[in-house]
This record gives C-alpha cells, structure tokens and sequence, in this order.
C-alpha cells in the first residue's frame, strides 16, 4: 500500500476523516458535548491540529486520503499555546463555547503531565494521532500509516509515545508493539487515558 506524506493542500480532506473517525471519541465528545456544535466545528479542531503537526512534525497518508497519521518529534513533542494560537485556534473558545475550551484545557495539562512523567526528558516521537475513514476500516490501512513512523523510530533507536482515551485502541496499538505503561482517569471529569510506549526494535 502506498503511503505518502500529507500535502497541505488535503489538509481540509484529511480533516474530514479525522472528523469522521473521531466523532464519538470521547475526549471530543467530553469537548463538544452537544453533537451538533462538533458536526460543525470538530473538522476545523482537528484541522488545525494537523496545521500543527505538519509545521511542527509530520503526517502521513494515502494517495486517496483514506486515513492519516501524525506525529511531532524529539525535542518538540509539546505545542505551546501561543504555537496553537499560530495555527488557527485563537477562535477555540468561542467554537467550543467558554465552559467547554476551560475543560479541555484542563484536560490537556492533565494529559501532558502524563505525558512528560512516563517519558521525561527521554528523547522520543509522539505519535499524536492515527484514524482511517470509518468505511475502510480492517483493510490493514493504519497499520500501513504507521509504517514510516515506526521505522523512522526504529532507525534513530528512539521509543514512540502515545495515549489514547480508548480502551479498545490498546490492544490495536499492542499488535505494533507498544506496552502499556499507565492508566489513569481525569477525576474531576472521568475522562479515562491509557498510555503506552514502543521502544525501538532491537532489529536496527
């Protein structure tokens, strides 16, 4: 399967299947409770995410746009606010509403705290993202995303750092040799994440 890196100009595409795939994920769904406001303004979220990624990282995808990955990588696998604000989400807190944005937020520097007390300051790629558009689900297209990332780890000996706030992705991301390394849940919210880690193959 032939995998490329994304081009700006599909970013709006991408987006779309992003939006698509994570709908009903529960971070966003935690953000845009009502499901009308993220029909329509989780494409431009996510949109904006990938900004970020391409500026900041890379991201992967097919001829077709049929899925995409992103990752950001050693030594700037956090995004400042004002980097965010750079690349389109100035508009945050009015698109997901005042009480929403203040939630998020704090959801985000929970995730980020776990984040840097798994990894540290252990140099590693943040494997920020992976969706396929629901209708080709099961036809090996992730696992063919995460090819060129998983490579590009394993060529440099660096581990990959993810979490997801889907317990089912667990046993998905262990299929490519991540672990599992902490479970934890955002209290205040209930909003659970799983983090993980995929150290380099030996094989490199």
């Amino acid at each position: 399967m032939e995998i490329v890196k994304l081009n700006r100009r599909d970013v709006k595409k991408a987006a779309g299947v992003l939006s698509s795939a994570f709908f009903h994920y529960p971070s966003f769904s935690f953000y845009f409770p009502d499901s009308e406001r993220r029909s329509r303004y989780l494409s431009w979220y996510l949109g904006n995410v990938l900004s970020c990624a391409l500026r900041y990282g890379e991201a992967y995808t097919t001829p077709d746009v049929a899925g995409v990955v992103f990752t950001l990588p050693p030594g700037h696998t956090k995004v400042s606010l004002w980097e965010y604000i750079q690349n389109g989400f100035l508009m945050a807190p009015i698109f997901l509403g005042l009480r929403n944005y203040r939630r998020s937020m704090e959801c985000e520097a929970f995730i980020e705290h776990a984040h840097k007390a798994m990894m540290g300051n252990r140099p590693h790629y943040y494997l920020w993202g992976l969706a396929v558009e629901p209708g080709r689900a099961a036809q090996g297209i992730g696992s063919a995303l995460m090819q060129p990332v998983l490579s590009k780890a394993d060529s440099g000996k660096l581990p990959i750092y993810l979490e997801t706030h889907n317990e089912k992705n667990v046993r998905y991301y262990q299929r490519h040799g991540f672990e599992l390394i902490k479970s934890a849940k955002i209290s205040k919210y209930g909003l659970q994440v799983w983090c993980m880690v995929r150290e380099p193959s030996p094989k490199m």
